[in-house]
């Protein structure tokens, strides 16, 4: 926006607000910020000796002395990262509300223990301690061949990667997004001895009634 393009009053309120910074660092001793609004130092010089009225009319008679500009770059550089920030704390909610362990977000997104019981907690979500229960052979045999639909590549080492299509995967089938994770690894490496769930807290809304064991 060019000052031609400001409207009157909005020019008035923003040079008052200027002055009113600029004068508020010089108070505290930062001429560092001070100069950074757009000052010299012989203009600030002036306006340490100005009073509160003439400050006030500074800013509202004669022409604005201030003037708003638009960095386009760096607004949509910030505001990419503000949709990113969102983006990912959209997904940490969802993997926790699907029943990711705390070594999954850990892993995916560096949360610690502490970190996902606040989360959990802020989220309603019950804990549950213990090692969650595998699904049945049956139920392994759906999720996948439903898996093999999601993930390009479901039996390569990167498909451990794919959380987008473990979290699909998990919402479909009601287990435990954990639970998936242990199988997507088993199902990338089928020639590698299966390991168990680790055994700490996971909440999810799938139980199978069955106790827990190794896959």
């Amino acid at each position: 926006m060019n000052q031609n393009q400001q409207p009157r009053h909005m020019s008035r309120s923003l040079t008052l607000a200027v002055l009113n910074q600029a004068i508020g660092y010089l108070r505290e001793g930062n001429m560092r910020r001070a100069r950074a609004l757009g000052f010299s130092d012989d203009e600030l010089r002036e306006l340490r000796r100005l009073s509160a009225t003439d400050i006030e009319a500074l800013s509202c008679d004669g022409p604005a002395v201030c003037r708003l500009t638009v960095d386009h770059e760096m607004l949509l550089i910030v505001m990419q990262r503000l949709i990113e920030d969102q983006d990912r704390e959209t997904r940490i909610d969802r993997c926790l509300t699907l029943g990711a362990s705390v070594t999954m977000m850990s892993t995916f997104f560096g949360l610690t223990g502490n970190d996902c019981a606040t989360r959990r907690s802020l989220l309603g979500l019950p804990s549950r301690q213990g090692r969650l229960a595998m699904p049945e052979e049956a139920v392994e045999h759906d999720a996948w061949h439903r898996w093999q639909s999601i993930c390009e590549t479901p039996d390569q080492p990167r498909a451990t990667e794919d959380l987008h299509g473990m979290m699909t995967l998990a919402e479909e089938t009601q287990i435990p997004l954990a639970v998936i994770w242990h199988l997507v690894k088993a199902w990338a490496e089928p020639n590698a001895p299966r390991g168990e769930l680790e055994e700490e807290e996971a909440d999810g809304p799938f139980d199978s009634g069955r106790p827990a064991c190794a896959g």
